[in-house]
């Protein structure tokens, strides 16, 4: 890893690290004040909350995805970085980034289901992906790196094409993967393909959205190799 790497990393590490910790206060204050409501109606027969932390952390990897492209790359370019190393860094970046909101959401989970069962709070249930395989510490980390890297490419490439072509390129984009989706919908076999994956789901399922990921970062490469310092919109 070159120095232009490694600073161009340190940026947007930085420009991430105040959003992470927003982002964490704000789910540990939702997390510990629906427990409260739980533990106020734990005399309620058959009342369980159930909540699923991936849910929240995969949306806020797929915004940071998508905002590795505005500002960051234009600011990387005026500092006299090259295309193919910001490429090489963004790889980077989402890897470790997905590890380290991974093994926050675990350990978060961890922590609070140890909390909530030294004060009885039982029905406060936690629903993760990682249930399909095995449900635990380790396992989660594992399962929601590799999802989040899946999201974070597809969001990266958006955001490349968004930058490149505007709302014309995107929104066709987004138009054509619409129609796709109703037809299958309709058709029946895009939800019974969802029934068959998720049903006999198995790490390789996981191992495969991120190789898609990969297939998805290397699709944002001819956008990034003409990306200019103003946009197309």
């Amino acid at each position: 890893m070159n120095n232009q790497i490694k600073g161009m990393f340190y940026y947007y590490a930085v420009d991430v690290t105040r959003t992470a910790k927003i982002f964490f206060t704000i789910l540990i204050g939702i997390i510990l004040a629906s427990a409260v409501v739980c533990y106020l109606l734990l005399g309620i027969d058959e009342f369980e909350m159930y909540w699923a932390i991936p849910f929240a952390t995969y949306v806020n990897v797929g915004v940071v995805g998508f905002q590795l492209v505005k500002g960051n790359v234009p600011f990387g370019l005026k500092m006299g970085a090259t295309r193919k190393n910001m490429y090489v860094m963004q790889l980077y970046f989402m890897f470790i980034y997905s590890f380290v909101i991974a093994f926050l959401g675990s350990t978060l989970q961890q922590v609070t289901e140890w909390l909530f069962q030294a004060v009885g709070v039982t029905n406060y249930i936690y629903v993760h992906p990682a249930m399909l395989v095995t449900d635990n510490w380790a396992m989660r980390i594992v399962v929601d790196t590799l999802v989040m890297f899946s999201i974070m490419a597809l969001l990266l490439l958006i955001g490349l094409i968004y930058y490149r072509t505007g709302l014309t390129g995107v929104g066709s984009l987004l138009g054509m993967l619409l129609v796709v989706v109703l037809y299958g919908v309709f058709e029946g076999w895009l939800i019974e393909a969802f029934i068959n994956v998720f049903s006999d789901a198995t790490m390789m399922t996981f191992v495969s959205m991120f190789f898609i990921g990969i297939v998805f970062y290397l699709l944002g490469f001819p956008f990034m190799r003409r990306i200019t310092i103003v946009n197309r919109r």
